[in-house]
């Protein structure tokens, strides 16, 4: 079997959320479809379809696909996964390129193209004989009144976990630096859901050291099980810096950190577990490299005693990266949550030709050979970015 094409087809649809402090005006993503000469295709999924930075300006996504890791790639045989992701990162490394989304996305697809190969789900590929994975709900950044009103409506689900974000008074949402309308929706939110449920907290970057700090007692009082991304300071390109000022926190608090989502490969997860900066690690599976990659970052942390929990980006378009994200964790050696973005739009109701299924809070693997997802191709057309 050798590759023969790879596409990407950028999707977008309007919505309009807010995760911390920025506000997202379009749900969208990168599908890449890689080709067979035995008429098999995969498909894969990347975040974003726009610039992509690179050391020598910006470098658009369907360029870096087509112009710098198709050519390298034409001819591979896609059953080779690994070597086919090693081609692909070198490419993307020529081009100055440190991110691995198209490498990452390429993987998938390749996995999608040996479970079909073989006739079976990539999650029995990788070695989880069960059906079905635990997911937490994450719901956006929203005033307390709603924010509570949907636990109401995910404790009725069934969920057994959750991810609040807060950070009102950080983004404009409440008074200045006040922590009151945060405090209002976990108390609140513990109270709904009672002393079984699992909740995590995420100010998506927009605390600084004494807010956080301050917070603490409450995060303590409900019993958080993650306190994730919570520094601005760690908006940082520097990993030095963002270790530093996570072991920082950790010296300050006695709540579990959780972190890491900005990281690529392996190598650069290296400080973060081994100085213990956080006791959850949180690689983006898109970012860090793929499915293979992301499990061997969770086998890193595990010799460190830390977990691993990946970070998904809930701006992200369809269930593609979800789905790869829930198989690389029920390949890892303890049980977390996989996170679950809670909001439905076209793209991942339309778009999949069958949708996923959470029952009680719990993913239905997909029993279909491959990734368990195939797109009806007219409606893939119809949301296509111009």
């Amino acid at each position: 079997m050798k590759i023969v094409d790879i596409k990407m087809y950028k999707v977008s649809y309007p919505i309009r959320g807010q995760w911390g402090a920025g506000i997202q005006l379009e749900n969208n993503s990168g599908i890449v479809e890689v080709f067979t000469d035995e008429g098999i295709s995969g498909l894969g999924e990347m975040n974003q379809v726009g610039a992509h930075s690179s050391n020598s300006g910006g470098v658009l996504y369907e360029d870096l696909l087509d112009k710098v890791i198709k050519p390298r790639l034409i001819g591979e045989d896609p059953l080779n996964i690994r070597s086919v992701w090693k081609k692909a990162c070198e490419a993307s490394a020529s081009a100055g390129i440190r991110r691995l989304d198209a490498s990452a996305a390429v993987e998938i697809a390749c996995w999608d193209i040996l479970g079909k190969t073989y006739e079976q789900p990539v999650h029995k590929l990788l070695g989880y004989s069960v059906d079905k994975f635990p997911v937490y709900a994450a719901p956006s950044l929203k005033q307390p009144e709603v924010i509570l009103e949907e636990c109401e409506e995910y404790k009725a689900r069934g969920f057994k976990a959750i991810k609040l974000r807060i950070g009102l008074g950080m983004v404009g949402l409440d008074d200045y630096r006040s922590l009151k309308k945060d405090i209002q929706i976990l108390q609140g939110a513990r109270k709904i859901f009672g002393s079984e449920m699992v909740i995590g907290v995420d100010t998506d970057r927009t605390y600084d050291h004494l807010s956080a700090t301050k917070l603490a007692p409450v995060l303590e009082e409900i019993d958080v099980t993650w306190f994730e991304e919570p520094l601005t300071s760690i908006k940082s390109p520097d990993n030095d810096t963002y270790v530093n000022e996570m072991v920082s926190l950790k010296n300050k608090i006695n709540v579990p950190l959780s972190g890491g989502q900005g990281f690529v490969g392996r190598h650069e997860f290296k400080e973060i577990v081994s100085r213990q900066a956080v006791d959850i690690v949180q690689p983006d599976l898109i970012f860090a490299g793929g499915i293979t990659e992301t499990i061997a970052i969770a086998d890193i942390a595990s010799a460190w005693g830390v977990r691993c929990m990946p970070h998904v980006s809930c701006g992200a378009g369809t269930d593609i990266q979800f789905l790869a994200t829930a198989y690389a964790m029920a390949a890892m050696s303890y049980e977390m949550y996989a996170c679950y973005p809670i909001y439905d739009t076209p793209l991942r109701t339309e778009l999949p030709i069958e949708q996923i299924k959470i029952v009680d809070g719990d993913l239905i693997l997909p029993q279909t050979p491959g990734i368990g997802i195939e797109f009806n191709r007219e409606a893939l057309e119809k949301y296509l970015k111009k």
